[in-house]
C-alpha cells in the first residue's frame, strides 16, 4: 500500500491507496495525522505541504519511503504553463489527478478553497494553465480589512437572495452570489472553447458548489479528494521511472 499526505495551511489529510483506490482517508491535524500514520504499515509515500515546513521535515524523517512533490519530479502530461516553477503544487496534483481518471478528454477543474482556482488540461494532455481569484472566505476578508465600517463575517455556505436586507446579508449576498456568477461564467466561457469539456469540482466548498451549478449537456463531476488522487498518480508515475 502506498500513502498520499496533503498538509493545508488548517488541515491535513493522509489517504491510503492500494490498486489506485483509497481505502483509508484521515483528515485532522497534523499532529493527528501524524499518529495515524505510525500506525499504517505501507510500501512508499507521497507528500505534499503548503503548510509548516517542518511538518515535511519531520514526516522525510520519520521515513525514507516518501517523495517530496515538486517542480522537479517528472510528469506525463505536457506542463505548458510559461512560468512552471511559480505554479502551485496543489495545482499540478490536481491536474495529475484528472489525468489519470478523463485521460486524452478537455477538463476544467474548479477548486474552491481559499482562493478558487481554475485548471484547464487539453484532449492532447497539454496543461495550458487557467485563473485564480479569492475563495469566499477572502472575500469577507478583504472587505472587513479595506473598508472602514464593514464587519469581517464568517461565511456560511447556503442558498442567498439576490437582494441583501441588511449590511450583513448583503455582504452574505454579494460574496456568495458573486462567486456563483463568476464559477457559472466561466464554465460557460470554457464551453464555447470547447463544447464537450468535463467540469471537475474539487475542495473544501465541492458540495455546496455542486448543487448550486447545474450545466446542460456536459459532464460535471465532484471529486474532493482530487489532490489526493493525483498526488498517488505523480508518485506512481515517479517510482516507475526510477
Amino acid at each position: 500500500m502506498n500513502v498520499a499526505i496533503d498538509i493545508g495551511n488548517t488541515r491535513a489529510k493522509l489517504a491510503v491507496f492500494k490498486n489506485n483506490h483509497i481505502e483509508e482517508l484521515f483528515i485532522g491535524t497534523f499532529d493527528e495525522i501524524f499518529n495515524s500514520l505510525k500506525k499504517i504499515s505501507f510500501s512508499s509515500g507521497i507528500i505534499s505541504n503548503v503548510g509548516n515546513e517542518n511538518y515535511s521535515k519531520k514526516l522525510l524523517s520519520f521515513s525514507s519511503k516518501f517523495i517530496l512533490i515538486s517542480h522537479k519530479l517528472k510528469y506525463p502530461i505536457d506542463i505548458k504553463y510559461r512560468s512552471f516553477t511559480t505554479l502551485g503544487l496543489d495545482r499540478i496534483a490536481n491536474v495529475m489527478g484528472v489525468y489519470s481518471l478523463y485521460p486524452n478528454k478537455e477538463n476544467l477543474i474548479i477548486d474552491v478553497g481559499t482562493c478558487i482556482t481554475y485548471d484547464y488540461i487539453n484532449q492532447n494532455n497539454e496543461y495550458l494553465g487557467g485563473s485564480i481569484s479569492p475563495g469566499f472566505q477572502l472575500r469577507s476578508n478583504a472587505l472587513s480589512i479595506y473598508t472602514a465600517n464593514l464587519p469581517n463575517l464568517d461565511i456560511q455556505l447556503k442558498k442567498q437572495p439576490l437582494i441583501g436586507g441588511n449590511t450583513k446579508s448583503s455582504i452574505q449576498s454579494g460574496i456568495i452570489n458573486g462567486v456563483m456568477a463568476e464559477i457559472t461564467q466561466i464554465i460557460e466561457d470554457y464551453k464555447k472553447l470547447s463544447p464537450e469539456i468535463n467540469v471537475i469540482l474539487t475542495g473544501g466548498d465541492t458540495a455546496f458548489i455542486k448543487s448550486m451549478v447545474t450545466i446542460k449537456k456536459n459532464s460535471i463531476f465532484a471529486l474532493e479528494n482530487l489532490t489526493l488522487i493525483g498526488l498517488n498518480a505523480i508518485h506512481k508515475f515517479n517510482i516507475q521511472s526510477y
